[in-house]
C-alpha cells in the first residue's frame, strides 16, 4: 500500500521542522523507504507571528517539489498550513491569508491542548459556518477531548474531520492515552493519519511500525481509507463519505 501522510513539518526553513533542503530531502527518503508516496507540507500557521507570507511558502514548495523530482518522481507533494486557532483565524481563511490542504476547503487546525471543551466547539462551528472543513490536528492530544467520546461524536457530527499522529497508536494495556487512540481508530472516528514528523530523530516519518495494528484490528479496507481513500478526497476538495 502506497501512505498518503497529511501533517508533516518536510518543508525547508519555514517553521521549527526541517532546517534546510538536505534535511527536508533525507526526511522524504525515509518517507519514501516506509512506503508513503504522497505528502502534505503544512509549516505552521501562527497568527501574526510567520516568518513568511503565502507566496513565500509557495515559492519554497515550488523549490522543495523540483529536487523531490530528480530523486523519486513518483513522489507527489502537497501544500497546505497547521493553523493555530485564534481570534481572526476565519477572517484570515476568508481572506485567503491561510493555505488550505491543496487550496480546498479542508483546513488542518491545531488548538491548544488545554483548550475547554466549550471553546474547542465554538471554533469549530465558526469554521464550518464559514463553509471550510476543519480537520483537528493530532486529536489525540486535547485533554477536554481524552476520554470523552461523546464529545468526540459531537464533533464528528459537526462535520469536522479527526487527523491522529500515527505513532499514537503505540503502547501497551498500561498506557491510558494508547488506549484511548486505538479505541478512536477501531469506533471509526479517525479519517487521517499524518506522521507530524520535523526531524529525523524523534520525530522522523515513521509509518511501517504502527500499521500493522490498524490493519490487524480494523482490517485492510479501513487501513486504505485513512491512509489513501480519504486523503484523496480531500486533495481534491471531495466529501468523504
Amino acid at each position: 500500500m502506497e501512505y498518503f501522510d497529511i501533517h508533516s513539518h518536510i518543508l525547508p526553513g519555514v517553521d521549527d521542522g526541517s532546517e534546510n533542503m538536505e534535511e527536508s530531502l533525507a526526511m522524504i527518503e525515509v518517507a519514501y523507504q516506509e512506503g508513503t508516496r504522497s505528502i502534505f507540507c503544512t509549516p505552521h500557521y501562527e497568527r501574526g507571528k510567520n516568518s513568511y507570507t503565502k507566496e513565500e511558502l509557495n515559492s519554497k514548495f515550488q523549490e522543495l517539489c523540483k529536487e523531490v523530482e530528480k530523486v523519486h518522481p513518483d513522489m507527489k507533494l502537497y501544500l497546505g498550513n497547521e493553523v493555530l486557532y485564534a481570534d481572526g483565524v476565519v477572517d484570515d481563511l476568508k481572506n485567503g491569508l491561510i493555505q488550505t490542504m491543496n487550496d480546498t476547503k479542508y483546513v488542518l487546525v491545531e488548538f491548544n491542548i488545554r483548550i475547554s471543551y466549550n471553546e474547542l466547539y465554538q471554533a469549530i462551528r465558526k469554521i464550518t459556518n464559514a463553509r471550510f472543513r476543519p480537520i483537528i490536528a493530532h486529536v489525540e492530544r486535547y485533554h477536554c477531548l481524552f476520554k470523552h467520546i461523546d464529545r468526540v461524536d459531537e464533533l464528528v457530527r459537526m462535520e469536522a474531520y479527526l487527523q491522529m499522529n500515527i505513532s499514537s497508536v503505540y503502547g501497551g494495556l498500561l498506557d491510558e492515552n494508547a488506549r484511548w487512540c486505538k479505541k478512536l481508530v477501531k469506533e471509526d472516528y479517525i479519517s487521517f493519519f499524518g506522521t507530524d514528523a520535523h526531524d529525523l530523530d524523534d520525530r522522523a516519518p515513521y509509518i511501517n511500525d504502527y500499521v500493522g495494528w490498524i490493519e490487524k484490528k480494523c482490517g485492510e479496507d479501513a487501513l486504505e481509507e485513512m491512509f489513501v481513500n480519504n486523503p484523496i478526497k480531500m486533495s481534491k476538495n471531495q466529501y468523504l463519505i
